[in-house]
């Protein structure tokens, strides 16, 4: 082929040739895309199974959330089916259900301590409970541990029945009724105020007359009190009987007093217990031991004869029948202590606490250390006794079982006139404030120096839990009222009650408060071996 020849046919190569490239950037072009296209499709579908798994995931939580609500509801209501599966000593149970929306859990819970079966097991210090939720494919586990919420919170607590407040009254804890909560209708500026929350079993008739702070509820669950102390284990737990008688990690033995049965560690027979003789800090008795004494005798530790070291009394003080009881802990006398009785506990005269701190040098408080705070529990009735003061004060938690508190009997005329005076009589630490003391409004009030037959003070600083009502005679009486020149019925939430509580202070048998919630991504073990050891 000549020159000319092949001149002539280039173009023709050249575009053969470039049309071959083009189609195939064409097919590595569609390649691509379809590469792109069914990974696209691989990721949606991927993501499709992720998001319905995920979503599986968060309804078997539910399930196990659910799980864990209905064993607190059976726990609160006492329909718990406890049993010992691994006889350990330790109530426990398991419950399992299927839910209408397609879920399902099964549930174990232990207590956490040895309590007996039946009531005895729901007054376990608390419950560890374990649950596994199920949805389709996908599996959950949480643990939640709930342990006994307390009595102190209440500024009032009423079993049974409700109560009334008068116009002015403010409550500064919570306040529970189990019937009616009475408030009145007219108090004009002068309402009634709870500064915590409010629940009644019943209803509030007047609602819209108070002032609640934190809300209220009506239509409550109803507290278990009478149920809330077992004498019998106390007494166990004062004597040194149990396997632990401590009270919050303290001591190892009370005092258990009953003369007629040949148990008086106090020597104080059928006269009451003064509080005031106590030492707590006495060094010098039996060295290098801190040792107890009562009206300067070493008080013996009654299961080894040895003398009653400090760090081994719990705190607890036990009456068979009737306990008496007055005087002042404070400096070397204090310690929060509770204190029993079988019947009734009778409050002959003041009862007053301070604080742990002394002057060294002089043994005098000097308002150093803790608070010190006493609870009084009696089985049936917390009685003022009717020789007490008509200015009278008692720092206590105060709790009857069955019952409540009042005067034991008597005359007006069978209580003594205070005095004289200075005193403090709205204890605002201010003593003898004249010719008024400024409560509750300025410029009015008691003379806290010209102390009369009329002046009434009763001041009870700490909660009041009883079953039923109570009552203020006579220092309510009309007569009394109608001379009072200020409030003749004080009564005042001690705010660090619950933080240095009362020694085993009873709990409520059915009021729980939750302390903890773990979800557990182990899905595979035996749901039971989450329960503590």
């Amino acid at each position: 082929m000549t020159r000319q020849q092949r001149e002539r046919l280039a173009p023709t190569d050249r575009r053969t040739a470039q049309s071959g490239s083009a189609l195939l950037v064409a097919l590595l072009v569609l390649g691509a895309l379809a590469m792109i296209g069914t990974s696209l499709m691989l990721i949606s579908f991927t993501e499709r199974r992720a998001s319905g798994y995920y979503r599986d995931s968060l309804q078997a939580l539910a399930a196990a959330e659910t799980g864990v609500s209905f064993a607190k509801r059976m726990i609160q209501d006492l329909t718990a089916p406890m049993g010992d599966d691994d006889a350990d000593g330790r109530a426990d149970f398991t419950v399992a259900d299927e839910l209408s929306w397609g879920g399902r859990y099964t549930t174990v819970a232990e207590a956490s301590d040895i309590t007996g079966s039946g009531i005895a097991a729901y007054r376990s210090n608390g419950f560890t409970i374990v649950t596994e939720g199920v949805y389709r494919d996908a599996v959950r586990r949480v643990r939640a541990q709930i342990v006994h919420d307390s009595f102190l919170k209440y500024a009032r607590f009423v079993s049974f029945t409700g109560t009334n407040y008068d116009c002015g009254a403010v409550l500064t804890g919570e306040v529970y009724v189990g019937g009616d909560l009475g408030i009145p209708n007219n108090c004009g500026a002068d309402p009634v105020q709870f500064l915590e929350f409010v629940a009644a079993v019943g209803n509030i008739p007047n609602a819209a007359y108070g002032i609640f702070h934190r809300g209220y509820v009506t239509g409550a669950s109803s507290i278990d009190l009478e149920n809330s102390v077992d004498f019998n284990t106390v007494r166990a737990r004062t004597r040194g009987y149990l396997d632990a008688c401590d009270c919050e990690g303290r001591g190892e033995i009370g005092l258990y007093i009953h003369p007629p049965g040949g148990s008086d560690p106090l020597g104080i027979g059928a006269t009451p217990l003064n509080l005031s003789l106590f030492d707590f800090c006495n060094t010098t008795a039996s060295p290098p031991d801190t040792v107890i004494t009562y009206n300067g005798n070493v008080l013996q530790h009654a299961l080894n004869g040895g003398p009653l070291q400090a760090r081994h009394f719990n705190g607890m003080i036990f009456f068979e029948d009737d306990g008496r009881v007055h005087g002042t802990l404070n400096g070397r006398s204090a310690r929060s202590l509770s204190i029993f009785a079988t019947d009734d506990i009778i409050i002959y005269n003041n009862i007053v606490t301070g604080h742990t701190g002394f002057d060294p040098d002089t043994g005098l408080p000097n308002g150093a250390g803790e608070p010190v705070n006493i609870g009084l529990i009696a089985y049936d009735y917390i009685y003022l006794h009717q020789n007490t003061p008509r200015v009278l004060r008692i720092d206590a938690a105060l709790m009857s079982c069955r019952s409540n508190w009042r005067v034991i009997g008597g005359t007006i005329a069978d209580h003594p006139v205070a005095g004289p005076g200075p005193l403090d009589l709205d204890l605002d630490g201010i003593v003898g404030e004249t010719p008024f003391n400024n409560d509750p409004n300025p410029g009015s009030g008691w003379d806290e120096l010209n102390i009369t037959a009329h002046t009434w003070v009763l001041n009870i600083n700490g909660p009041i839990i009883t079953y039923n009502g109570g009552s203020a005679w006579p220092w309510n009486d009309a007569t009394v009222l109608a001379n009072a020149s200020g409030p003749t019925r004080r009564y005042n939430y001690d705010l660090d009650v619950t933080e240095f509580p009362p020694p085993c202070f009873p709990v409520p048998l059915n009021l729980w408060k939750d302390v903890s919630w773990t979800e557990i991504f182990d899905s595979r073990s035996d749901l039971a071996s989450h329960l503590p050891e």
